[in-house]
């Protein structure tokens, strides 16, 4: 017999006694976990592959997350804004006052979509790791705290997290390849492609940014005040021509930072005065003389032509020319020496 009791027929009889199920809860502290995943930045994915989520305390505003090993604690808090200093491996060298204000209106409007990330120090305060513009960007609208991600880290991750930090705000290669040279001195990756590798990137874009740790020291110095007048795809032209005339593409670089001047324009500015150095020197002019009835004297530079006229005996004349030029005082044809 067919049955006419399933969901949505109107003819369905209700049993009596029965009543709605409930919601099944979800564990304790997911929602608090996911919270905190919003806000500091991690995916739900990550979230339930790597962190083991504790429930919050109920007199704290804070949740803390437990990670793997090597991140080790991992709290979500308002700290004090005085109580945070700069991270020594900031990557971003300049800081544009303009955009800052902007992201200090937006903050004030809308709130901080995003914590900063720092570490503990031993003093008591916070390193910051991640996130100066906002930290900047909260001073200037003058807030006492500020959330952020308090996470317990040694230098290396430190140092990657700073420069992933930054990731979409228009960093300059010069930025980057100070970054990737410190990660790389401090050994924290062996070869540029596992450093590639972690980022994400390809092996490639931290070779072309790196060729610009190679440019002399005095081009480098104008570049940590103006760090994006040189690109990485520039840069091999700046290093051939540094190689040889160091002194020439450090003056372009310095007009460069002075004038706002492009890339293409410095290079044939250099190219144009390397070529003038290298330019080899004309002929002196030559100076002809003619002698009447014998022929014709071409001076050119060091070099003394004499050119016959016709009738005359060209051997002959050779013997007497020796025969003269065995009679010259030397001393009254040698150029004289200052």
């Amino acid at each position: 017999m067919k049955s006419n009791d399933f969901p949505g027929n109107p003819n369905s009889k209700v049993i009596a006694g029965l009543r709605t199920p409930e919601e099944i809860p979800a564990p304790q502290g997911s929602r608090a976990a996911a919270r905190a995943a919003m806000l500091a930045g991690v995916s739900a994915e990550d979230e339930g592959t790597h962190l083991g989520v504790a429930p919050p305390a109920a007199s704290a505003p804070s949740a803390e997350l437990i990670v793997g090993e090597r991140m080790g604690e991992r709290v979500l808090a308002d700290i004090p804004v005085d109580q945070v200093v700069r991270s020594p491996f900031q990557p971003r060298l300049v800081f544009d006052e303009k955009k800052l204000e902007e992201l200090a209106t937006s903050i004030q409007t809308i709130g901080l979509g995003k914590p900063i990330i720092v570490r503990r120090l031993p003093s008591g305060k916070y390193e910051l790791v991640g996130g100066e513009r906002r930290w900047r960007s909260v001073k200037i609208i003058g807030h006492a705290t500020i959330p952020a991600v308090i996470q317990d880290m040694t230098d290396g991750i430190a140092m990657i997290l700073a420069l992933t930090d930054n990731g979409g705000e228009d960093l300059s290669d010069y930025e980057y390849a100070l970054s990737y040279h410190r990660i790389l001195e401090a050994k924290e990756e062996s070869s540029l492609r596992g450093l590639a590798r972690r980022l994400g990137i390809d092996v490639s874009i931290v070779s072309r940014c790196l060729s610009l740790m190679r440019l002399p020291e005095a081009v480098r110095k104008i570049l940590d005040s103006n760090p994006s007048l040189i690109t990485s795809n520039y840069a091999k032209r700046f290093l051939e021509h540094a190689e040889t005339h160091p002194v020439i593409v450090e003056k372009a670089v310095e007009a460069m930072a002075q004038t706002g001047g492009q890339q293409e324009a410095a290079l044939r500015s250099i190219e144009k005065e390397i070529a003038a150095l290298n330019k080899t020197p004309l002929p002196a002019k030559s100076n002809s003389l003619k002698v009447n009835g014998v022929g014709t004297i071409k001076i050119s530079g060091t070099k003394l032509e004499l050119k016959c006229d016709k009738g005359i005996d060209v051997q002959s004349l050779g013997d007497k020319f020796e025969a003269f030029l065995k009679s010259l005082d030397l001393g009254e044809v040698k150029v004289k020496m200052p």
